[in-house]
């Protein structure tokens, strides 16, 4: 290994072990690098984790992509064609996805793929947070393309996470504000449990698009 490398890899770590939400010192968490190519491999606690790691590895100097196989630790792990069977049916009942046109691959670890083509941003969000609510699911990459393209920015992210909440029985987004900016999502209001606020904020992370979560939530 490279000087290069060890120096990339340790930087990494050093980064990752600073941010609670990572947790490195608790994790199987594993971070390769070859010539400045970083890998991050094992597994982290939550969806945040996982986001956290992988943008944050991005931005340590020398890097110059980052190759994501972190697998989320999940404690009633499924088999792999129950994992699917559960997504196929809730993108069926989901009004405003083509589930035809949707091909959903899984390992038998809980990894799964999104292929296809749908209409709209909002349809691409959706299935992988629908996908990431499955028990078992550790891994979600989302190939899914909007077809025609559609631009994406904060308003648009800002809409798309209100749909998502409001499908979540969990959470009550007309109570709360959702504040995007430069895709950084701050929650803000009031909510009625602990178990309303952490849902909320999970919601942010199962979105891709979404770089980082603020939660202001006060429980009341």
């Amino acid at each position: 290994m490279e000087n290069s490398d060890r120096h990339i890899i340790a930087q990494v770590e050093g980064v990752l072990s600073q941010d609670p939400r990572v947790r490195l010192h608790n994790s199987q968490l594993l971070v390769g690098s070859q010539g400045g190519y970083v890998t991050l491999q094992g597994k982290v606690p939550t969806v945040a984790a996982k986001r956290v790691a992988v943008r944050l590895a991005g931005g340590v100097e020398g890097v110059k992509s980052v190759h994501d196989e972190l697998r989320v630790e999940t404690p009633n792990p499924m088999g792999d064609l129950e994992i699917a069977e559960h997504i196929r049916r809730s993108f069926v009942a989901e009004r405003n996805i083509e589930e035809a046109q949707i091909d959903i691959e899984t390992d038998t670890r809980g990894g799964v793929i999104l292929r296809g083509s749908v209409r709209s941003l909002v349809q691409v969000r959706l299935c992988e947070v629908l996908s990431w609510w499955v028990r078992g699911v550790t891994d979600v990459r989302n190939l899914l393309v909007v077809h025609p393209p559609e631009e994406d920015n904060d308003e648009e992210l800002k809409d798309n996470l209100t749909t998502i909440m409001e499908k979540d029985f969990l959470v009550d987004p007309k109570k709360f504000r959702i504040e995007v900016r430069e895709s950084v999502v701050t929650l803000r209001g009031q909510v009625g449990s602990e178990i309303e606020k952490d849902a909320a904020e999970k919601d942010c992370w199962y979105t891709p698009g979404v770089i980082d979560v603020v939660n202001q939530l006060q429980v009341g």
